[in-house]
């Protein structure tokens, strides 16, 4: 696999809140990674207000978003690649 990728997953969990929460279902499906990395994009609004902090945080967030976009747009540069980003 070419070194620059890293492995991309979405994990979902379920619970009445995050300390309750149990990992439900895991996917690398480069589809479904690819639809819900946009569908985050698409609804972040910008939550910083005047904090420089909360601001870099979400810049970095979205930057990570659209890097992982981008990896799964290129195809694999190495033939025997292809599959296995499953």
């Amino acid at each position: 696999m070419d070194s620059s990728r890293a492995s991309t997953f979405i994990a979902i969990y379920r619970g009445r809140t995050a300390s309750d929460a149990r990992l439900v279902a895991v996917s690398s499906d480069p589809i479904i990674v690819a639809l819900v990395v946009g569908q985050i994009l698409a609804d972040q609004s910008d939550r910083s207000g005047d904090d420089p902090v909360v601001g870099a945080i979400d810049c970095a967030r979205r930057q990570g978003l659209r890097l992982i976009q981008r990896e799964l747009r290129a195809p694999p540069s190495d033939p025997r690649d292809r599959g296995r980003r499953s």
